[in-house]
C-alpha cells in the first residue's frame, strides 16, 4: 500500500507512514489549503493521501497535541485558528528567544554561512518596480531559510528545536496576514541589516536589530488583523 502525498510524492506505507501523514497534513494547514476552521475528516484525508484510516488516527492525534487542529466531540475535528492571546504569545517568545540566538550567531556565523545569506538576498530586487513581481512565497522562504540559520549557528539545540517548530506557526500566521511589497521589502532591508551587524561581529548590534524586525513584523500583523476585522 502506498501514501500518495501532495507533490505526488508516492512512499511504501511502513510504520513512518503516521509521520509522513503528519507532516503532508501540517504543511497542507500551513499553506491555507486546509483553512482555519475547516473540518477534516478520516475518510476524505485518508483518500486524499491514499493511507488506510490509521495513520490518519494517529497524526490527527500528535496535530491536536500540537495545536494544529480542534477535536469536538458534537461535531468533529476543524483546523485550530490562532487567537489574538497566542500570536502576542508567539511574538513575545520570539522576542526573547531570537535575541538571544542572535547575539550567539554574531560571534559564531561562518564568512561561508554569510556569504550563502548574501547570495539568497541577491535574488530581491532593490528597486520598488522589480519588487513588486517578487512572490510572496519566495519571500516566505528567504525569511525562513534566514531565521532557521541564525537558530542552528546559535548552537543550543533545545532552542534550535523550539524556534524551529514556532517557525512553522509563523509560516501559517504569515500566510494568514500576507506581506504587501512594500513590507516585503522593509523586512528584507532589516534582515540585510542584521546579517550586516552579525558580519561585524558586533552581538548588540546584531539583536537590537534583531528586536526592531521582530517588533516591525508584530506590528504589521496586528494591523492587518485589525484592518481585516473592520472590513468584516
Amino acid at each position: 500500500m502506498q501514501v500518495t502525498t501532495g507533490s505526488e510524492l508516492k512512499i511504501p506505507e511502513s510504520s513512518a507512514v503516521a509521520t509522513l501523514v503528519y507532516n503532508e497534513i501540517k504543511q497542507r494547514i500551513i499553506s491555507l489549503r486546509y483553512a482555519p476552521g475547516e473540518k477534516l475528516s478520516e475518510a476524505r484525508l485518508a483518500d486524499e493521501l491514499g493511507c488506510g484510516r490509521s495513520p490518519i488516527r494517529t497524526a490527527f492525534a500528535q496535530l491536536r497535541n500540537d495545536d494544529w487542529i480542534a477535536v469536538s466531540p458534537q461535531s468533529g475535528t476543524y483546523v485550530r485558528s490562532l487567537t489574538e492571546e497566542e500570536i502576542h504569545e508567539i511574538f513575545e517568545y520570539r522576542f526573547l528567544l531570537e535575541s538571544y540566538v542572535t547575539r550567539q550567531a554574531a560571534t559564531r556565523m561562518s564568512d561561508d554561512t554569510i556569504r550563502r545569506l548574501r547570495a539568497a538576498f541577491r535574488r530581491f530586487a532593490s528597486d520598488d518596480a522589480s519588487f513588486e513581481s517578487q512572490s510572496f512565497d519566495e519571500f516566505n522562504e528567504l525569511d525562513a531559510t534566514f531565521h532557521s540559520t541564525i537558530y542552528r549557528t546559535a548552537g543550543n539545540g533545545l532552542m534550535t528545536d523550539s524556534l524551529l517548530n514556532l517557525l512553522d506557526k509563523l509560516r501559517w500566521l504569515k500566510k494568514m496576514t500576507p506581506s504587501p511589497p512594500l513590507r516585503m521589502k522593509d523586512a528584507v532591508a532589516e534582515l540585510e541589516s542584521i546579517l550586516d551587524a552579525i558580519e561585524a561581529r558586533d552581538a548588540d548590534l546584531a539583536e537590537a536589530r534583531m528586536r526592531e524586525h521582530i517588533g516591525n513584523a508584530a506590528d504589521f500583523a496586528e494591523a492587518y488583523r485589525t484592518r481585516m476585522a473592520n472590513v468584516a
